[in-house]
């Protein structure tokens, strides 16, 4: 009898792991408001292009950004984001414009699923994307190079762009 209780309540934990691979990164409801967000954490924005059954989005996604999404203390979490490349749905933009995701794919060059790419508060990139999955086994040393140009960027941009210097 305890030997089956152990291995249903595996079975629940096992099932719940599952479904929360599969949760997607929250979507941009405000591009200028997750701008704000960022600065005031001194961090990049990251949106992930992706498209629906994407595998490869599905790794980026599960092994690299969402664990960054769910750093214990929020104030060392970067603002990530996830939108459809080729999605149509209206949002504010970083200047209070309306854009898409398509729209913002035709701005950055993206054209594969997945790419990820570094923003600022303004939307300007602060490193080349990242275009394509993990097929080498090296994308968390690509993730961490972007990252580290994204922060250098942002470090030099210093307290004006912070309180809103941007372009």
């Amino acid at each position: 009898m305890r030997t089956a209780a152990v291995l249903a309540a595996c079975a629940v934990l096992a099932a719940g792991a599952v479904a929360d691979d599969g949760a997607l990164l929250a979507a941009p409801t405000d591009l200028r408001a997750d701008g704000m967000l960022a600065a005031s954490r001194g961090k990049p924005i990251i949106v992930l292009f992706s498209l629906p059954g994407c595998q490869y989005c599905e790794v980026v996604r599960r092994n690299y950004l969402a664990p960054m999404a769910r750093l214990p203390h929020e104030a060392d979490r970067p603002v990530v984001r996830e939108l459809e490349l080729t999605g149509t749905v209206a949002l504010p933009g970083f200047r209070g414009d309306k854009t898409s995701g398509s729209a913002l794919a035709n701005q950055y060059g993206v054209r594969v699923a997945p790419t990820v790419v570094m923003l600022d508060r303004g939307g300007n990139l602060l490193a080349p994307p990242l275009v394509g999955g993990d097929v080498a086994g090296m994308y968390g040393a690509y993730l961490d190079r972007a990252l580290d140009e994204a922060r250098a960027k942002l470090s030099a941009a210093g307290p004006k762009r912070a309180k809103g210097g941007d372009q």
